[in-house]
């Protein structure tokens, strides 16, 4: 037999009943025989009272608050806390924030010659000793195959990124000097100065071109790659809806930087020659099953096509030092190269032209300068005729 409900309730939502308080008031309930009941906080037609019924109805969907974990103050823990609060400390966009995060986690995470977790160290205490032996073992390159942890240049970003994590204890007047400033910088060799991902030469292009032709996917890909000069996460968000005025444009993912890149003859050629269910007009690039690559997936089919062309220690990555080598060769200045690639400083553009044609550039500077010299000779013995035909 089904229990009719007061007549009194008859405007209220199903499962609410009012009834009047100790102090005269109308109190709002909420029953369920299968679900806990309880009390209204809020007045019935309200947004609050809403979300409160919401919540009733599907206790399921309350996220369970956690509290914050309480550091003892002045300690490492207390200082990561404090300086991670504020994301725009650590870098412009969420992918750099994510991974300086990562680095200054993993080093409160650490733990020292005795066995105690760094965090729990008071950060007054932390010597530039102590960070130089925490460094030295980063130093040290651990795992096997892709993964692997530590080595020079994680040696070289830990050590970066505590220096601006003390720097931030400093003005937190937590501490007078800076450990981490004080530290030995980590020396590399030149192995490791010009290491890093291999730099494409034009024979490589080349080799891969006539492997992948024009209508294929990993030929989009690289020519993309090569004539844009953007990483991965960039590369797959590009499409052609988006060229205005023949030019793509792009928010890089790293830096948060805003770029025009013109659309060259050689990438246009590309993008004309894709069967129109290869790629869509908001995406370039699209699986097999017709789905916009993700940066992860797109890496890993991009080096099974390197590996396909019999470039196998090729990678995306270094179609884009191949692009600042071109122009590096061509001698174009700093800037010009910056506009494309979004790079900001100069120290870190030289990184990518490293593998520029030495030989060309020293035989162009050669050359430059014993014109120089002949025509200072000529110019001294009065010999116009040759100053004239220089």
């Amino acid at each position: 037999m089904t229990r009719k409900r007061n007549r009194s309730n008859r405007f209220l939502p199903k499962y609410v009943s009012a009834f009047p308080s100790q102090h005269g008031n109308t109190r709002y309930r909420f029953r369920h025989k299968d679900l806990p009941g309880g009390y209204f906080t809020a007045e019935p037609g309200t947004e609050e009272f809403r979300k409160e019924y919401h919540a009733f109805l599907h206790p399921a969907d309350i996220k369970p608050v956690v509290a914050a974990p309480r550091y003892a103050v002045g300690s490492i823990d207390d200082l990561v806390s404090r300086y991670l609060s504020v994301p725009e400390r650590l870098g412009p966009s969420e992918v750099t924030q994510s991974k300086i995060r990562a680095i200054i986690e993993d080093f409160r995470e650490g733990v020292t010659q005795t066995g105690a977790r760094i965090g729990t160290l008071p950060t007054a205490r932390v010597t530039f000793e102590a960070i130089d032996k925490i460094i030295a073992r980063k130093r040290v390159k651990t795992g096997k195959g892709n993964k692997t942890k530590g080595g020079v240049h994680a040696a070289v970003k830990l050590r970066k990124e505590l220096v601006r994590l003390f720097d931030f204890a400093m003005k937190s007047e937590m501490i007078k000097h800076n450990p981490a400033a004080l530290s030995e910088k980590v020396k590399l060799t030149v192995k490791e100065r010009t290491g890093g991902f291999h730099s494409w030469t034009e024979d490589e292009i080349q080799r891969f071109r006539d492997h992948h032709a024009l209508g294929t996917r990993e030929r989009l890909a690289m020519e993309l790659i090569l004539w844009t000069d953007q990483r991965r996460c960039d590369v797959v968000l590009m499409g052609k809806a988006q060229i205005v005025d023949g030019c793509l444009p792009v928010e890089q993912e790293k830096t948060g930087a805003t770029l025009w890149i013109p659309v060259p003859p050689q990438l246009l050629e590309a993008i004309v020659a894709m069967k129109p269910a290869d790629t869509s007009p908001f995406c370039f690039m699209m699986t097999k099953r017709g789905k916009p690559f993700k940066k992860e997936s797109f890496g890993n089919f991009f080096k099974k096509a390197c590996v396909d062309a019999g470039l196998p220690h090729c990678a995306a990555h270094g179609l884009r030092k191949a692009t600042l080598r071109r122009m590096a060769e061509l001698e174009m200045a700093n800037e010009l190269m910056k506009s494309v690639s979004g790079q900001k400083s100069d120290k870190v553009l030289a990184i990518y032209t490293r593998a520029a044609n030495q030989k060309k550039l020293a035989t162009s500077a050669m050359a430059t300068l014993a014109k120089w010299e002949l025509r200072m000779k000529a110019k001294k013995v009065g010999d116009l005729a040759a100053v004239a035909n220089d």
